[in-house]
C-alpha cells in the first residue's frame, strides 16, 4: 500500500515537474515576442493642435527619494494647458515644503497644494484623490505616483491615446530604479523582471481589463460616470477595481509604448518583506485563480525540483540549465533592450536566489489576509476590500477639518 502511494506521488511530482518546466519556459518565450511586437512599434511624437487641457492629481505623503526632482518633472512637461494637483492629508507633512519650492521655482505653471484631512474609507490614497479631485478644472485626469520619474513628452505621449473614442484610459509601464541597498536590488529586480514581465505576457494571452497606479489618464467624464474615486475607497486595488469598471462600461485600456522610471529605496528587509506580501496578497485577491497559476511561470523553482527530484542526473540539468539560462537571457534583453534599466550584470546575477524568494512569497501569501501599508495595518477581505486594524485607526467621513488651499507661490501659513 505505502509502495503503491509513493508510486503515485512520484508520478504526480514528475508530471507537475515536467508542466512547470514547459509553462515558465513558454513564458519566458512569450514575453520576448510580446516585448519585440510592443516596442517596435514607433507612435508619432508630434504633438496635436487640440490637445485637451490635463489636470495631473498627485497624492503625497512624506518625502519619497528625489521627491522634488520627481515633481519638477511635471512642470517642464512639453505640454500645453496643464493644471497640478498635489495632496496631503496633514499640513506637517514634509512633502508640503517641497510643493512650495515648487510653487516658487515655477510660478508659471498652475500648481495648487490641497490639505485635507477628510477620510472617507481604509484606502488612505483615494480619500487623498478623492479631496482633490475636488479642484480639479480640467477634463482630462492623470493620477501619478509620487516617486515616477517622467520624460518631457510623459503627458502628450499618455493623453494621445484618449483621442480613440473607444479607449476609456491609459496607463504605463515602469521600470525601478536601484538607489542602493541589497532589499532595494530586490524589490528592482521584482519589478523589472518579474512584473514587467508579467505584464508584457498578459497584453498577448489576455484583454487588458486593470490598470496600473503609477499612471492612468482618463477622460473626467467617464470617471464622474463611474463615480469618481469614492467607489474605491475601501478596496486594496484601487487601480485594478477602476480598470475593471471602465472595461465593464465598453471601453478599451490602452497601454502606453513609453516606459517611465520608479525610484524606490526601501532601506529594510522587513519592508522589503511586507510589500512583496502586499503585492502578493492583492494579486491572489484580485484574480484567485491567476495567482494558483502564476507558480507554473517560476522558472528558477521549477529547475531547482527537477534537478532535486531527479538526483542531477544528467539529463535533469540539462533540462535546467536550459531553462535557467533562457530565464536570465529573457530577463537581461527586457532590462537592457526594452526598458533601458540600469541594472548592471553583476546585480542581474542575483537573479536565480530572487525568483527562488519570489517562490517562497508566493506561499506565503496564502497564510494570511493582513498586509502593511504605509506604515499602516489592514486586513484584506475575500472581496478586495480592507479594514485597517491599527491601532488609532482615522474614523471614516467629514468630522475633520475643511481643506486648506495653497495656490502657485501662495504660503502654506
Amino acid at each position: 500500500m505505502w509502495a503503491s502511494l509513493e508510486s503515485v506521488v512520484a508520478t504526480v511530482s514528475q508530471a507537475l515537474i515536467f508542466v512547470g518546466l514547459i509553462v515558465s519556459a513558454i513564458y519566458c518565450l512569450v514575453m520576448l515576442y510580446s516585448a519585440r511586437q510592443f516596442f517596435a512599434r514607433r507612435p508619432d511624437e508630434e504633438g496635436v493642435s487640440d490637445e485637451p487641457a490635463v489636470t495631473v492629481l498627485k497624492p503625497l505623503k512624506g518625502l519619497d527619494v528625489e521627491l522634488y526632482e520627481n515633481l519638477r518633472d511635471l512642470c517642464l512637461q512639453d505640454y500645453g494647458r496643464l493644471q497640478l494637483v498635489f495632496g496631503v492629508a496633514d499640513a506637517l507633512d514634509p512633502a508640503v515644503a517641497v510643493v512650495q519650492r515648487l510653487q516658487r521655482d515655477y510660478p508659471q505653471v498652475d500648481i495648487d497644494l490641497v490639505v485635507d484631512a477628510r477620510v472617507y474609507g481604509t484606502n488612505y490614497k483615494v480619500s487623498n484623490l478623492h479631496n482633490m479631485y475636488a479642484h480639479a478644472k480640467h477634463d482630462v485626469i492623470v493620477i501619478a505616483d509620487s516617486d515616477i520619474r517622467v520624460p518631457r513628452s510623459y503627458l502628450r505621449q499618455l493623453v494621445r491615446h484618449l483621442r480613440d473614442p473607444r479607449v476609456g484610459l491609459a496607463t504605463t509601464m515602469y521600470r525601478a530604479a536601484n538607489t542602493g541597498g541589497a532589499p532595494t536590488l530586490v524589490e528592482s529586480l521584482c519589478i523589472n523582471t518579474d512584473w514587467c514581465h508579467m505584464v508584457l505576457v498578459a497584453r498577448i494571452v489576455e484583454r487588458a481589463s486593470y490598470a496600473f497606479g503609477a499612471t492612468i489618464a482618463m477622460r473626467r467624464a467617464l470617471l464622474d460616470e463611474i463615480g469618481g474615486f469614492l467607489p474605491f475607497v475601501d478596496y486594496l486595488a484601487d487601480d485594478y477595481q477602476l480598470g475593471q469598471r471602465v472595461v465593464a462600461r465598453g471601453y478599451q485600456l490602452a497601454l502606453s509604448h513609453q516606459v517611465l522610471e520608479t525610484l524606490i529605496s526601501l532601506g529594510s528587509w522587513r519592508r522589503l518583506i511586507q510589500h512583496q506580501l502586499r503585492w502578493a496578497r492583492t494579486y491572489r485577491v484580485c484574480r484567485p485563480g491567476g495567482y494558483f497559476g502564476s507558480i507554473f511561470t517560476h522558472a528558477t523553482l521549477w529547475a531547482v525540483l527537477n534537478v532535486s527530484f531527479h538526483e542531477f542526473s544528467a539529463a535533469s540539468c540539462l533540462a535546467s540549465g536550459a531553462l535557467v539560462a533562457l530565464r536570465y537571457a529573457s530577463a537581461a534583453l527586457l532590462c537592457w533592450r526594452y526598458l533601458g534599466a540600469d541594472t548592471t550584470p553583476a546585480q542581474l546575477a542575483l537573479l536565480a536566489p530572487k525568483d527562488l524568494f519570489v517562490s517562497v512569497v508566493w506561499v506565503l501569501a496564502f497564510l494570511g489576509d493582513n498586509v502593511t501599508w504605509s506604515g499602516r495595518r489592514f486586513r484584506v477581505l475575500p472581496d478586495g476590500k480592507m479594514l485597517d486594524v491599527t491601532p488609532g485607526a482615522a474614523v471614516p467621513h467629514s468630522w475633520t477639518p475643511l481643506p486648506e488651499v495653497h495656490r502657485r507661490g501662495a504660503s502654506a501659513d
